[in-house]
């Protein structure tokens, strides 16, 4: 019997292929959808991405436009309908679902698609606009300021998303420019365009929705064609965790509620508010115990809160975000009552920050395409977030141009450094593991950012009526009782001449000039507000990641990309197939 020689041909990968297959290893993969894609797939180019922005640009532009807008015709419908004491909830009817519902949002775009998700935000968007706009009541309005709320959360979620996925992170910072500059413009237009068009009518502060977000679903329906999303429609909906998604809602709502009402219609020693207060906390403590012990479709990642790259990011995203929506609100009352600007002059004197914003915003992700660095930026606009909040104490009843233009755009820059570098700090921090983290750390980020924003607006409303009524009631108690400045006030309530700035109009130079001084130090204390959040901003920029984007040539984008490794594998197991076959014939001889 002849003894056996071991096998000799049995073909073994080349250098160049072990090579490949290595560096093929190194590759940037980003986190799958959760929907049963790859995130590659989710790329466009051409036409298809083109059109795919532009409707996302005039979705958010839309919801964005349709935050400050109606800050313009508050007084108009308040005599329209006769409810002057209801006229907050235009506001926080809005912004209380958007801010709420944000995170439910990232779960049910992994079920059914970011597509039909954005679709389905803009047509109730669209619908809540006409029943604003054929409201006969204040209830009426109320309502429909409600369904565009729940219209404009989707909205921002789902734009952001789309974003985020329609390119690699190498291209993804010019893409996020467009969405600031979109916040920023928004921001001023809403009273230039409210102002001009109350001229005529209130009504077309809403009817104006209706052909913007017809485009948009257009464009929407024609440019953007994503893979549809694995699963049939039960497996769809086990995607969604209805339980956290009912807690979580509830909890924010409750506590939104208590937040609103609180110090303002009611006392925060009353019962309603402790009820409140009390309802919302035991539902959050509910919520998380839900979301993070026994839920199987989380909202929340536990791996957001434990990676402090990915937390840092956010929060600091949170805090700049805040102290923007808190300090524009104040900033162009402070333009109306100080200086008697109109909507239309406010706006105008905020264009410094609007121009900063855009030009900081193109210029960071020039700078991030270029360098593929974020922690620079991070850090610079970390340091001109308190910097620039406290210069908002210099101004005062006679500040200059100058003082009043140089404060905003110091602002304006950290806020046009933060968006692009803060979102791809969070994305490149993420675990690529998990499935549908990509999606949900940006829902996580910007429901962050809905939440602070509505919060931050409410407590500086809070500070601003409750320090100002103290004030003015101060003043009015120290002056001599026989004086005509104590004669004029006595004829309104402290609270009326804080709530309602026209009544100083019509008061004597005098006494304007003594009930601006309260108004100036109510406005310093919402300054001082902002001065807090700005601080906080700073602080959480330091915990940023200190990674670098990977360049486009070291990101998989593809089966191409592997395609030496699938050759390996192929080869060996071929390979290994003829071993073994051979192997099984000279045991038959044997």
């Amino acid at each position: 019997m002849s003894s056996i020689q071991p096998n000799s041909n049995v073909p073994e990968p080349s250098s160049s292929s072990v090579s490949s297959q290595q560096q093929d290893s190194k590759k940037y993969i980003e986190a799958d959808a959760g929907d049963g894609t790859r995130a590659h797939e989710q790329y466009l180019t051409g036409y298809h991405l083109g059109l795919t922005l532009a409707s996302c640009i005039i979705s958010l532009f839309l919801s964005a436009l349709d935050q400050t807008i109606v800050s313009t015709i508050l007084t108009t419908v308040g005599e329209r309908f006769d409810g002057f004491d209801k006229v907050g909830w235009l506001t926080s009817g809005f912004m209380l679902p958007m801010a709420c519902l944000a995170p439910s949002y990232g779960k049910i775009s992994i079920a059914f698609g970011r597509k039909w998700t954005l679709l389905v935000g803009v047509i109730i968007f669209e619908t809540g606009s006409l029943i604003c706009a054929l409201s006969n009541s204040m209830a009426m309005l109320i309502g429909g300021r409600v369904i565009q709320g729940i219209g404009g959360g989707a909205i921002q979620a789902m734009v952001i998303v789309i974003m985020t996925e329609c390119v690699p992170i190498s291209k993804r910072s010019l893409v996020f420019a467009s969405i600031s500059i979109v916040y920023s413009t928004s921001s001023i237009l809403g009273p230039l365009i409210g102002g001009g068009l109350t001229k005529v009518s209130w009504r077309w502060c809403f009817y104006i929705n209706l052909p913007i977000g017809g485009i948009a679903i257009i464009v929407l329906l024609i440019g953007f064609k994503p893979p549809n999303p694995k699963g049939n429609l039960r497996e769809k909906l086990a995607k969604i965790d209805y339980i956290g998604t009912i807690l979580l809602t509830a909890g924010l709502v409750l506590l939104l509620l208590a937040l609103t009402f609180g110090g303002i219609e009611y006392p925060w020693s009353s019962s309603q508010i402790i009820i409140l207060f009390t309802m919302g906390g035991v539902t959050l403590i509910a919520f998380f115990i839900w979301n993070f012990k026994f839920s199987k479709n989380p909202i929340i990642l536990s791996e957001f809160l434990r990676i402090n790259p990915v937390l840092a990011a956010s929060l600091s995203a949170m805090f700049n975000f805040a102290f923007f929506i808190a300090n524009l609100t104040y900033l162009a009352l402070y333009f109306q009552v100080i200086f008697n600007a109109s909507s239309l002059q406010s706006g105008i004197y905020l264009l410094p920050m609007v121009i900063s914003v855009c030009v900081s915003s193109f210029c960071n992700s020039m700078f991030i395409n270029i360098t593929k660095w974020i922690k620079p930026t991070m850090l610079l606009s970390g340091i001109l977030s308190p910097i620039g909040t406290g210069l908002f104490l210099l101004l005062g009843k006679n500040a200059s141009l100058g003082i009043r233009i140089g404060v905003l755009i110091i602002c304006g820059i950290s806020i046009g450094l933060q968006f692009q570098s803060s979102l791809l700090s969070a994305q490149l921090g993420v675990s690529k593991t998990i499935p549908g983290a990509l999606i949900l750390v940006t829902i996580f980020q910007n429901f962050l950012k809905s939440m602070a924003a509505t919060v931050a607006v409410n407590i500086s409303q809070l500070l601003f009526q409750t320090t100002g009524t103290k004030y003015i009631t101060k003043l009015n108690n120290s002056l001599p009782s026989d004086s005509l400045d104590h004669q004029m006030l006595s004829n309104f309530t402290a609270k009326q001449l804080i709530s309602n700035p026209r009544i100083i109009t019509g008061l004597p130079e005098s006494t304007r000039e003594l009930i601006l001084d309260q108004y100036m130090k109510a406005f310093k204390n919402v300054f001082y507000w902002g001065l807090a959040l700005g601080s906080c901003c700073f602080l959480c920029s330091l915990f940023t990641t200190n990674k670098r984007i990977p360049k486009l040539r070291d990101i998989d984008t593809g089966p191409g990309d592997n395609q030496d490794e699938t050759k390996v594998e192929n080869e060996s197991k071929n390979g290994s197939e003829s071993s073994d076959s051979r192997d099984q014939q000279q045991k038959d001889i044997v």
